[in-house]
């Protein structure tokens, strides 16, 4: 028997030998190298009723701007009432 009649399965021996080395030579997930800021960070607030960190102005009450001219709408922004002009 010549040696192409034993090609294919020389050809899928070594075939498996490559996957069985490429699945066991993979590293393992490792959960101790991601980032665990946030986590910390959302524990930390999750019992508050407010306190919570964001990057969102509360207005003092203390404007210098001229009164706003028209009709107040339904609609608001945020905590601001729209006006139609």
């Amino acid at each position: 028997m010549s040696w192409q009649h034993n090609l294919p399965v020389w050809l899928a021996l070594v075939f498996s030998a490559v996957i069985v080395y490429g699945v066991m030579s993979r590293e393992d997930f490792v959960p101790e190298f991601l980032d665990q800021r946030n986590v910390q960070r959302t524990q930390e607030t999750a019992v508050s009723s407010y306190s919570q960190r964001t990057n969102a102005v509360r207005p003092n009450g203390h404007f210098d701007a001229p009164p706003i001219q028209g009709m107040i709408s339904p609609f608001r922004v945020n905590m601001w009432d729209s006006y139609i002009p």
